[in-house]
C-alpha cells in the first residue's frame, strides 16, 4: 500500500509504503492498482511499489529531485611547500648539510705503451754512417793509373765531387778534365766518367740523410727498425761504381790481361789495375750494407710502457 500524504510518512513527489494499521482511519475498499483518495485527502493504492507505477499527474508538478547516494565535492587545490628534511623512516633522503659530496675514484689508467726505441742500435747505426760519410769524403774514392793520354789522377769524394763542373767543361785543364777528354772515342767509358762525379755526390748525401735519420730516433726515443731505402740504393750505388770502374778499367788492356787486371783491380796482385776503386769506395759499400741489415735487429712488434719502466720489460704485441 502506499501512500503520498502530510504526515511523518508523507514524501512528497513519490509513492513511499505505508501500514494500514497505522494511519488511524480505515480505507474503503481499493481496487489493485487503483488511486483511491483517503479520508486525509493523499492518495493511496494498493501494490507494490515498483518502477512501473507511474507518478499521478497532480503529484509530479510538485515533485522535488532526490539526490543521489554519492555525492562528488568540488576539487580544492591547495599549494604545498616541500621543505627538505631529514628523517630516521626515510633513510635515502637523509643527508649531513655540512659535509662535501664524495667523488668517485677514478679507473686507473690504462698503460701506454710505445715502440721500444733500440737505442744502442740507433746509435750504432748513427757512427756507423757518420764515419763512412766522412771516409767518403777524405780518403781515396778512385785512381787512375797514368798513361800516354792521361797523367795519374787519385781523388777523394771532395774532388770527385767538385769534377762535376769538368763534365760540363772539359776545356778546364784538370786532370779529370782529361780523363773525359780520353773518354770521347769510348761509349761505356763516357758514361763512367761522366756519371762518377753524381753519383759520388748521392752516396754521400745518403750517408749523411742516415747519419741524421739514427740521431734523431735517438733523441726521439723511436725504434730504428725500417727497411732503410737510402742505404739500399747506396748498395746499388756503390756496386755500380766498382763494377763501371772494373769494366772501364778492363777495357784499356789486352783480353789476355783482363784476368789478371780484375785481381789487381782488387788489390789481389802487386801491380795495380789501369783504374782503381780504393779503399773509400770499398768502405762505404760495406757501410752502406751494415746500415740496410742493422735496423732488423730491432725485434719486430717490440713495445714497451711509455712512462719509465724499472724493469725495462719488453712487451710484443702481434698485429694480429
Amino acid at each position: 500500500m502506499d501512500n503520498n500524504s502530510n504526515n511523518s510518512m508523507v514524501d512528497y513527489g513519490r509513492w513511499v509504503p505505508v501500514d494500514e494499521n497505522q494511519l488511524g482511519f480505515k480505507l474503503p475498499p481499493i481496487p489493485s492498482n487503483q488511486p483511491v483518495a483517503g479520508p486525509d485527502g493523499s492518495l493511496y493504492c494498493v501494490g507494490d511499489s515498483k518502477p512501473e507505477l507511474t507518478s499521478v499527474g497532480s503529484n509530479t508538478n510538485n515533485a522535488i529531485p532526490t539526490p543521489s547516494s554519492i555525492v562528488q565535492m568540488p576539487s580544492i587545490v591547495q599549494p604545498i611547500a616541500l621543505v627538505p628534511y631529514t628523517s630516521q623512516n626515510q633513510p635515502m633522503l637523509q643527508y649531513d648539510p655540512y659535509s662535501r659530496p664524495v667523488e668517485p675514484e677514478g679507473a686507473p689508467k690504462a698503460p701506454v705503451y710505445i715502440k721500444k726505441p733500440y737505442r744502442p742500435i740507433s746509435i750504432t747505426a748513427f757512427v756507423i754512417a757518420l764515419i763512412a760519410a766522412i771516409v767518403f769524403l777524405l780518403f781515396s774514392v778512385v785512381a787512375f793509373q797514368g798513361n800516354s793520354a792521361r797523367e795519374a789522377y787519385k781523388a777523394n769524394g771532395i774532388e770527385l765531387m767538385k769534377a762535376v763542373t769538368d763534365v760540363f767543361n772539359k776545356d778546364s785543364g784538370t786532370a779529370y778534365a782529361s780523363i773525359i777528354a780520353e773518354k770521347d772515342g769510348d761509349s761505356f767509358g763516357r758514361i763512367v766518367v761522366y756519371a762518377l762525379p753524381f753519383l759520388a755526390i748521392i752516396v754521400e748525401v745518403f750517408l749523411i740523410i742516415l747519419a741524421l735519420k739514427y740521431l734523431i730516433r735517438f733523441f726521439t726515443k723511436k725504434s730504428p727498425r725500417s727497411f732503410s731505402v737510402l742505404a739500399f740504393l747506396n748498395i746499388i750505388l756503390t756496386a755500380l761504381m766498382f763494377i763501371g770502374l772494373l769494366i772501364m778499367s778492363n777495357a784499356e788492356v789486352a783480353t789476355d790481361a783482363r784476368s789478371y787486371n780484375t785481381r789487381a783491380f782488387f788489390a789481389l796482385e802487386a801491380t795495380p789495375a789501369t783504374i782503381m776503386g780504393k779503399w773509400a769506395l770499398g768502405f762505404a759499400f760495406v757501410a752502406s750494407i751494415v746500415l740496410f741489415i742493422i735496423p732488423f735487429f730491432a725485434r719486430k712488434n717490440a713495445y714497451m710502457v711509455e712512462r719509465d719502466d724499472p724493469a725495462n720489460k719488453t712487451y710484443i704485441i702481434s698485429a694480429e
